[in-house]
Formats: C-alpha cells, sequence, structure tokens
C-alpha cells in the first residue's frame, strides 16, 4: 500500500531573477519609445520653427519687392525724360523728397562680405547719427530708431486711381476735379499734364453735384504757399491727372525699442504732416536687411547693370536699375539642435568651425536673396 502522507502541491511563479529582467527590459523598451517621442517633438519644433521662418521671408520679400517695382512711379509724367516737378509746399520737411522715388542709407560696417553681428544684444540708435550714411547729395533722413547692422531704404511713388484735372484755378488756388477718386483732406498730390507737375497739399474738397474741387488755401500742415502758380495746364479739351503720393521707409528694429524684443522688419508711412508716422512691424524675425544697388553704366539700361554698389557708393540714385535685397531671418524661437549647420549671409559663411561662428542664442538662422529690376528706372531728379 502506497503512502500518501508527505505529499505537498508545489505552487508556481516567477522568481525574483525573471521579475527584475522583465522589469529591465520593460524599461529599456520605454527609455527607446521616450527617446522617440523626444527626438518628434525636437523635429517637429525645428521643422515648425524653419517654416514659419520661411514664411517670414517670403511675406518680407513681397512686401519690399513690391515697393521697388513702384519706386518712381509718377503716373503720365514718368514716362518722359525731360521734366520739371514744381514743389508748391509751404516749408515742408527737410526729408519730404518725392522727386528722389528710390533713396537708400548703408549702415557702417557692414559692406558685402563684411560679418553682421548679431541682433540678439544690439540696442537701437538714432538714425541721425552717423551710423547711415548715403552718397547721393540731398537724400535726407529722417529720425527714428533702428537695429545699426542694417541698411535703410525709403521709396516714393503715386498711387491709386487717377482723378482727371479739367481746370486749374490759380485765385483762390484750386483744381477742377471729374472725380477725386483717391484723394482725402491732407493728401500730398501731385497733378500733372505730362510734361510738367506740381506737387500741392489738399488742405479741403468741396464736392459737386458733377465733380470735386481740391482747395490749396486753408489750415493744414504743412500747407501751400501763398499765391502759387502751378505749371500744370488742364482743361476739358486736354485734361490732366491728379494721383496721391505715398512713400514707405523700410528698416529693422525691435518692438517697443526694447533690446529683449526680438528684431523685426519695420515701416513707417508717409504722414499728413510730411513726415513719417508711426512705426508699422511687418515681420518678426528678420535680423538684418543689406542692399545693393545696381548701377548702369550712363543714363540708361543699355548694356544693363555695370555693378552691385552700397547706397554710400552710389554717386546718383538715377542711374540704378535694379537692387539686390539680402534678408538674415532667425526663427522666434529656440530650435537649433544641429551643432554643425551653417548658412551664408551678405557673402559670409557662418558655421561652428568657420572664421565667423554661429551664434550661441540656439535659433536658426537663414539667409535670402531676391533681385528687382525697377520698372521706373531714373525718375528721380
Amino acid at each position: 500500500m502506497m503512502n500518501l502522507q508527505g505529499t505537498h502541491r508545489r505552487t508556481n511563479g516567477y522568481s525574483l531573477v525573471e521579475v527584475l529582467i522583465s522589469m529591465t527590459l520593460g524599461l529599456i523598451l520605454l527609455l527607446g519609445a521616450l527617446q522617440i517621442f523626444v527626438r518628434a517633438s525636437v523635429t517637429h519644433a525645428e521643422m515648425a520653427a524653419r517654416q514659419r521662418m520661411l514664411e517670414g521671408a517670403r511675406l518680407a520679400i513681397s512686401f519690399l519687392g513690391d515697393e521697388l517695382m513702384m519706386a518712381g512711379y509718377l503716373g503720365c509724367f514718368g514716362a518722359l525724360g525731360d521734366r520739371q516737378i514744381n514743389n508748391n509746399l509751404d516749408a515742408a520737411p527737410a526729408s519730404f523728397q518725392p522727386w528722389f522715388g528710390l533713396q537708400g542709407w548703408e549702415s557702417t560696417g557692414t559692406a558685402f562680405k563684411d560679418a553682421i553681428p548679431s541682433a540678439t544684444t544690439l540696442s537701437l540708435v538714432g538714425t541721425t547719427s552717423s551710423e547711415w550714411n548715403t552718397s547721393e547729395q540731398g537724400h535726407v533722413l529722417p529720425r527714428f530708431g533702428a537695429l545699426p547692422n542694417s541698411d535703410i531704404l525709403r521709396t516714393w511713388s503715386v498711387e491709386g486711381a487717377a482723378s482727371t484735372v479739367v481746370g486749374v484755378d490759380h485765385s483762390p488756388s484750386s483744381i477742377r476735379l471729374i472725380n477725386a477718386l483717391d484723394i482725402s483732406r491732407n493728401d500730398f498730390v501731385l497733378v500733372s499734364d505730362c510734361a510738367s507737375a506740381d506737387i500741392v497739399q489738399t488742405c479741403a474738397i468741396a464736392l459737386q453735384p458733377s465733380s470735386a474741387v481740391l482747395v490749396m488755401s486753408g489750415t493744414c500742415m504743412p500747407g501751400n504757399r501763398a499765391n502759387i502758380r502751378l505749371l500744370t495746364h488742364a482743361s476739358a479739351a486736354d485734361p490732366a491727372e491728379a494721383m496721391r503720393i505715398k512713400s514707405n521707409i523700410f528698416y529693422v528694429s525691435k518692438r517697443g525699442a526694447d533690446a529683449k524684443n526680438p528684431p523685426a522688419l519695420f515701416r513707417r508711412s508717409l504722414g499728413s504732416d510730411g513726415l513719417p508716422e508711426a512705426a508699422e512691424e511687418l515681420v518678426e524675425g528678420v535680423e538684418s536687411m543689406q542692399l545693393l544697388y545696381g548701377v548702369a553704366q550712363g543714363n540708361g539700361v543699355v548694356g544693363g547693370v555695370h555693378a552691385y554698389l552700397p547706397a554710400d557708393q552710389v554717386s546718383d540714385f538715377s542711374n540704378v536699375v535694379s537692387v539686390r535685397l539680402n534678408l538674415l531671418m532667425r526663427s522666434v524661437d529656440y530650435a537649433q539642435t544641429d551643432p554643425s549647420q551653417k548658412y551664408e549671409f551678405n557673402g559670409v559663411v557662418y558655421s561652428a568651425t568657420g572664421k565667423v561662428e554661429l551664434s550661441e542664442d540656439r535659433r536658426l538662422r537663414h539667409g535670402f536673396v531676391a533681385t528687382y529690376y525697377l520698372r521706373n528706372h531714373g525718375l528721380g531728379l
């Protein structure tokens, strides 16, 4: 007979070693998944920052390109080579110079192939200092604050639909229009019969059933000279045209003049007093703007561009037929993860091992170049 006493049922389970091995393998898998997630997040953040930077560059180039292609446009008056503009304004600001069409100022120490300092720690400098220069006689730069690592560009033109002028009266001084399509009170207006032109300010507009009268006397600033006589001739049989004068200044600055804010492309438009209006931020992340002006041989486009020169070497802006735009864009957020990346701007290569080292602020940077040929070449006087 078999003795069943002492028989025990053994309980199955995991040993401590097996549990530790399982935990270790689980932690390794979790760490791998976490690394993949972190890398994907960093890659996504970098791609988003790069996409935002590229979009900013597209917008900045679009703003500047549109202005450059219209610079110097004066309606039918600009189609003739032998022109005379009569400025009838009374005590206009010295910087009110629409007859130039295109103006530029070169920032000191930023010539082509010069290393451009980062805008991260730069503060704004007043534009009346010697930081910006031009070789064109008579160009006057208004006063405002800008970053000293960038050039400054100003364009002048007329805009809007042309209003038909059917009469010019000298006592009192007024201009009779069939319509005043895009002209408002206090606007600066170019009145032209295509052979000569006058600059006036609209102090008032008197609307009539089938016409409008631009009144050039009365209260407006800076206003018009007393007893002016316009060069423009107009009649119902031989009408002239009137168009609103516009101007924009483009430069790089920081919001609120605070050195801690990121750099951006700013614009100042022409105000009703002839001075620039308050700054308008256009595109964030523009760190530097460098401009070279394509100068033709002689007075004309025959033979094309002779040389690309900075503003302080252009002796006559009426010979400028193109503008080469260099923009340095940087990401707004910290997104640089690859220390080996490099970029080129203003003829200089920036890299971690190059002669000019990368900035250490962990922001992406990229240089963009665009060249624009001016449609209204040689319109400045």
